[in-house]
């Protein structure tokens, strides 16, 4: 969530990306904007590049709208039908990811070796009751630490189904130990996974397998 000054108004704009217009609406929240990466869930395919920036407020949307065009990033017809093509199946990815999602959270939760799981579906998790109150589904990501950069990189190269990669646009499950960026304050143990649309159990045999893979 952003926030910024204006005539005295404080105005919020909602990142929307992981969650989708399906998951949680933010504008009926009272949130002044609705951004999202439409690379991601909402086109699905690892094909497209393009976002958008949605507002109740028609004066907002005007002015949104002239500064697109001052701009040029107005997406060509081929972008346009690959993501009218993606919505087809939105409903039925997104709740297979979350579904996958959930699943994966409470395995690795019951795992003796991850010392933090954060996924909003949990009921333990410090945002589900918000997240409960709001969104229809949890979101397709889930973060969990490891006790050190080793044993994190150690269990990304023993996946042999979830690709190592910091992209989440696709059907394909990716993770990543988000430390090798810098510049955030997380554990160099901590890995982003985002769930996607294969089958379940296939997913938790191979997460499984890479958690008890031996130390080299």
């Amino acid at each position: 969530m952003i926030a910024a000054a204006h005539s005295r108004r404080v105005l919020v704009a909602v990142d929307n990306t992981t969650a989708t217009v399906l998951g949680q609406r933010p504008l009926e929240l009272g949130a002044d904007f609705s951004v999202s990466s439409d690379s991601k869930s909402l086109s699905g395919h690892s094909d497209l590049v393009l976002g958008h920036v949605a507002t109740r407020e028609p004066a907002w949307a005007q002015r949104l709208h002239a500064f697109r065009n001052l701009q040029g990033a107005v997406p060509g017809p081929m972008e346009v039908w690959l993501a009218h093509r993606s919505l087809a199946t939105l409903d039925m990815r997104l709740e297979r990811q979350c579904k996958n999602a959930l699943e994966i959270a409470r395995l690795l939760a019951a795992r003796p070796e991850v010392q933090l799981v954060r996924y909003p579906g949990l009921p333990q998790d410090p945002a589900h009751a918000i997240a409960s109150r709001q969104m229809k589904y949890y979101g397709p990501v889930v973060g969990f630490v490891l006790d050190a950069e080793a044993r994190a990189e150690q269990f990304l190269a023993a996946c042999r189904l979830v690709i190592t990669a910091t992209s989440f646009g696709g059907v394909h499950t990716t993770a990543e130990r988000r430390a090798r960026w810098k510049g955030d304050a997380i554990p160099d143990g901590f890995i982003r996974l985002s769930a996607r649309c294969e089958d379940t159990q296939d997913l938790l045999e191979d997460i499984s397998q890479a958690l008890d893979a031996p130390s080299s």
